[in-house]
């Protein structure tokens, strides 16, 4: 009879990382980037490694098993994670608790197992590199890997039977975002004395005998790199322990934190924050460690890019070709976001070569033909004043522009695909995000070559194609978001006429015809008929009008006076029209009788006011404030901010402060 009250709990409810929805789709976002870098960037891992034959050694061996382990492990968390974002059910069953358990013991031991098998490589590697190939043959690799699953495997059954043999009786709510062993100990309503005790011992087994084989290994290592006679011996032997020792230092950390330490002192808060970061922060950042730190995991990177034998082989096309696919495989990076960014950096920066040397050619061919114009193409210096972050920032970079992508699609797709969101206002929404993917990638592209190659130079037509693009969207965006304004003032203060007014045919000319194109084309014209006699190098990290205009030799007033009317067409009338909207709709709100009513009117417009601010105030400094103002850093600041930062902001702005955004996301991401 007791038994039977003890089953009384079926499935599992799992309360997660936060409680309000707000929070909650900043973490899915968040996650969602994180996991598809990990996924992405340990099956880079071992594509690389399986490709390239000088990594067909048992020190990338043992890393390739890792980088697998890291997508499983990762895999058994994180997408249940975030389902429970955008879930108001955030149930898991008896059974789908416990299978989740015991992947994750099994994966974590098997990874504790793989860092002490790649300590003692290293050690073999280091002391005894003569016996080296003998020791660590292929099949004493194969051997120690299966080892490592097969212990993994054993250990996580032992533990995963003995906690879900325990009585579950009390409550059936988990503090915390997956099935792990410390809370569900908490919910048992019998002794967990001795299973807690058998836990500790088998995790004591499997993370200190691993550890211990580490340090021991490491011991050997530093004694003989001591020994070394040559401080750049010593450097080298140390490098290639480097990422390793990066890698244990992260992991063990916060996995000896979380389960041998006293129960006493465990706090469920503590141990939500430590689980995130070997759950799910270490098993992106591991190729990374790796490939970073690792000269020769980057030299065989690009040689898989460049190579001509793979291209002929995987495509079956000549080298003639290649810069085809070249072009093929950045559009794919870009549009399904297949990549850690690092291979599409990787993918334009093969182009950008092609182009450079394309570009070379015709120089030669032109200068032979005439020698009248000294400057035929530019250097962008972009951020190369910081040589020392510029790895930093092409990473930074990469995962913004990463955002922006699959933020400004999601809200075309939801736009696109909820009924509930076919309305003039969202249609003009999906519309800005659509003109946002294109800004940006006119310039964060480039950025990305550039911190990637550092070959920055640039051609004249190139320079204007960019700047012309530039020119069009932003006139554009800036014309939209007064439309955007104009469909409020309508729907808030004629009510009535919204449906004649904003009709569906009236929103397609609106979105059409307002563009700069014709305006914009003929101020590039104008700008690159200048003579560039002095200098070529561009203080920015782009194309744009006011360090292009330093460039040129001679007087440029007629030029600059045009420029600041052009901005005040695009710009300022927009903005004026902006203006003039809400001075309509504030009005109109603060007649309504009720708070409620006006706080409900108001929260349609707020979002689109924030981004209006964000924009306009960015840009209206960086063209509109006199010349003598003018500074390099300010500009490139000023640029970042409302060419990057602001395009990536956008999406979580109309998204969190509009529930009929957040209601259709919900749906498109649970729709069986």
């Amino acid at each position: 009879m007791t038994r039977t009250n003890y089953t009384l709990v079926t499935e599992f409810i799992l309360l997660g990382l936060a409680d309000t929805v707000e929070l909650q789709i900043i973490l899915f976002l968040l996650f969602f980037v994180v996991y598809t870098l990990t996924v992405l960037g340990n099956a880079g891992m071992i594509i690389l490694i399986w490709a390239d034959s000088r990594l067909h050694t048992p020190m990338y061996f043992f890393l390739a098993n890792l980088s697998f382990v890291d997508i499983c492990y990762s895999s058994t968390t994180t997408p249940k994670m975030l389902v429970d974002f955008l879930s108001e059910k955030k149930t898991i069953s008896f059974a789908g608790c416990f299978l989740q358990m015991y992947f994750y013991i099994a994966l974590a031991t098997t990874e504790c197992i793989l860092f002490g098998l790649m300590a003692y490589d290293r050690y073999v590697a280091i002391c005894n590199p003569l016996l080296y190939p003998i020791v660590m043959s292929r099949t004493v690799c194969l051997k120690m890997a299966a080892g490592a699953f097969t212990a993994g495997l054993l250990n996580s059954m032992v533990n995963t039977s003995y906690i879900s043999s325990l009585p579950f009786c009390r409550s059936n709510v988990i503090h915390h975002f997956f099935c792990d062993s410390p809370p569900l100990f908490k919910l048992s309503c019998s002794d967990t004395h001795l299973n807690e005790s058998i836990f500790s011992t088998f995790a004591g087994v499997n993370m200190v005998g691993a550890l211990l084989v580490i340090l021991t290994s490491y011991s050997y290592i530093l004694f003989s790199i001591f020994r070394m006679h040559s401080g750049e011996g010593r450097r080298k032997a140390f490098s290639t322990c480097a990422s390793h020792l990066t890698a244990i230092i992260m992991f063990y950390t916060t996995i000896i934190y979380t389960y041998l330490r006293p129960s006493s002192s465990y706090s469920l808060s503590q141990d939500k924050v430590a689980s995130v970061f070997y759950t799910t922060v270490i098993p992106m950042l591991n190729p990374l460690v790796y490939s970073l730190r690792n000269k020769e995991v980057k030299s065989a990177l690009w040689n898989v890019i460049t190579r001509k034998r793979i291209s002929s082989f995987l495509f079956g096309v000549e080298y003639k070709d290649f810069k085809f696919w070249c072009i093929l495989f950045y559009f794919m990076d870009c549009g399904m976001l297949s990549d850690t960014f690092l291979w599409s950096g990787r993918w334009v920066g093969c182009l950008a070569n092609v182009e450079y040397a394309e570009e070379r050619m015709k120089y030669k061919e032109r200068k032979a033909e005439d020698n009248v114009s000294t400057v035929m193409q530019f250097v962008l210096l972009g951020f190369s004043d910081l040589p020392q972050l510029q790895r930093l920032l092409f990473v930074v970079f990469s995962i913004t522009y990463m955002i922006i992508l699959i933020g400004n699609s999601l809200i075309i797709i939801i736009t696109r695909l909820d009924i509930a969101l076919q309305k003039p206002m969202y249609f003009f929404l999906a519309n800005f995000s659509f003109l946002e993917i294109c800004y940006v990638s006119v310039t964060l592209p480039r950025i990305l070559v550039d911190l990637w190659t550092q070959d920055r130079s640039i051609s004249m037509l190139d320079c204007a194609t960019q700047m012309c693009f530039f020119l069009m969207l932003g006139a554009t965006e800036c014309f939209l978001l007064a439309v955007m304004a104009y469909d409020r003032y309508v729907a808030i203060c004629n009510p009535l006429h919204y449906p004649l007014v904003m009709n569906h045919k009236m929103c397609i000319q609106l979105a059409v015809v307002l563009s700069g194109i014709p305006v914009q084309i003929g101020q590039t014209c104008q700008i690159f008929s200048l003579h560039f006699c002095d200098c070529n190098q561009i203080n920015h990290f782009f194309c744009d009008i006011p360090p292009i205009l330093k460039l040129a030799c001679g007087d440029t007033s007629v030029h600059e006076v045009s420029v600041y009317v052009v901005a005040m067409l695009f710009v300022a009338v927009p903005f004026v029209l902006i203006l003039a909207s809400y001075i309509k709709i504030i009005i109109t709100i603060l007649r309504l009788p009720t708070a409620r009513g006006r706080a409900k009117v108001f929260s349609t417009c707020s979002s689109h006011l924030l981004v209006v601010l964000l924009f306009f105030g960015s840009a209206t400094i960086t063209y509109l404030r006199p010349k003598s103002n003018h500074s390099a850093g300010m500009d490139k600041l000023l640029s970042l901010f409302y060419t990057i930062v602001t395009p990536m902001f956008n999406p979580m702005i109309y998204s969190l402060r509009n529930k009929d955004v957040i209601t259709a996301l919900r749906k498109l991401l649970l729709k069986k």
